[in-house]
């Protein structure tokens, strides 16, 4: 059997992994990777983020831009939260008693109004990483709004998934399943004419290194003497601008 005919016939969805994946000791792996993609997303969200705009998080399991703008009786009514997977958007449901909007929707078809978001947030996108995504993001965004979008990189995907397909993503879970999810990580060179391709203008390109964690790195992220200083995380600041 092919590694493509494989990946295509156990192709799951995150409702597969949804009940432990943000449980640090089953998945540290993961956990390395939400704390890299906080990280970057923290430095760049201030509490007055919310302030008179409306911000869309897609894919967003465990909302990362709630539980950093959380300020005790903050408002959220200006905060949309989306997910394809019902159990993953499970995780984000605490905050729509402060206002957020919780919505199952693809990330690459939303349905949602256009030009109606100054920021939209993706963090750890691969998933739906891809050309209709990112002409979705363009299509969401108001002129000179914002996209902080974060994936694991393309250098630690090389390493780990060398002897899999680069399109999918492996979890095992506890009852010793394995399940494969979609996870669409390029080049840094290939993911910005992606973005480029929607008519969007890449701001800001910014790796996370393991060095920065503050948790002990899982023996995925196959550190070495040579690697220890690669990207495990690639972060992206982009802008829809105005039509030329």
């Amino acid at each position: 059997m092919t590694k493509m005919n494989l990946v295509s016939k156990v192709l799951q969805t995150y409702d597969e992994v949804a009940a432990e994946y943000y449980d640090s000791y089953l998945h540290p792996t993961c956990a390395n990777f939400s704390e890299l993609s906080s990280l970057f997303l923290r430095a760049r969200l201030q509490p007055h983020s919310l302030d008179n705009i409306n911000i869309l998080e897609v894919g967003c399991g465990r909302s990362v831009v709630a539980t950093i703008l959380d300020g005790g009786g903050t408002s959220f009514n200006s905060l949309t939260l989306l997910d394809q997977s019902p159990l993953m958007l499970e995780h984000s449901r605490k905050w729509e008693s402060r206002g957020a909007k919780l919505i199952i929707a693809d990330a690459q078809h939303t349905s949602l109004p256009s030009a109606n978001y100054q920021l939209l947030i993706s963090s750890l996108g691969d998933p739906y990483n891809g050309r209709a995504f990112w002409l979705e993001v363009s299509r969401l965004l108001t002129v000179g709004g914002t996209c902080l979008y974060t994936t694991p990189s393309f250098e630690w995907a090389q390493r780990f998934r060398r002897n899999f397909d680069m399109g999918a993503a492996e979890f095992l879970r506890t009852d010793g399943t394995k399940i494969l999810v979609r996870s669409e990580i390029p080049t840094t060179k290939k993911q910005i004419e992606l973005i480029k391709d929607a008519q969007l203008d890449v701001e800001e390109v910014t790796p996370m290194t393991a060095s920065q964690l503050s948790t002990p790195p899982s023996s995925k992220l196959l550190l070495t003497d040579d690697t220890k200083d690669c990207p495990i995380v690639q972060c992206y600041r982009v802008i829809k601008p105005a039509k030329q």
